[in-house]
């Protein structure tokens, strides 16, 4: 799944250099935890390619790359909800359809953020 996102904002968490970045996806809205020493410079309305995929190889070609698993796949109201853990820090995705993947799948996170 490769998604093409534009930041729409940028919140810091309590956890000390860590922030939330929220993108919207056209009809996704996605929630991605970074760690600023990790995943520096992103900004308000720059736009960023997300791709969540089984292969490695594929998640490497990216800026950023981390492998999790998903820990929730829900549906309330008319959104699903999937959540990934990446180790702790968390990917929120709310889309109006299914996406596919499954609980207690394991999944790359790939994210190159473009200019």
């Amino acid at each position: 799944m490769e998604l093409k996102c534009v930041v729409s904002e940028i919140m810091p968490l309590k956890i000390p250099k860590v922030y939330r970045l929220r993108g919207n996806c056209g009809n996704v809205e996605l929630e991605i935890e970074f760690h600023e020493e990790v995943v520096e410079g992103p900004k308000i309305g720059s736009q960023m390619i997300v791709e969540i995929t089984s292969d490695k190889n594929e998640c490497m070609k990216h800026y950023f790359c981390a492998h999790g698993y998903v820990i929730s796949n829900t549906q309330i109201g008319d959104f699903y909800r999937v959540v990934i853990s990446l180790h702790g820090f968390l990917v929120v995705i709310k889309s109006k359809h299914s996406i596919g993947i499954n609980v207690m799948d394991r999944v790359y996170l790939g994210v190159t953020f473009i200019a």
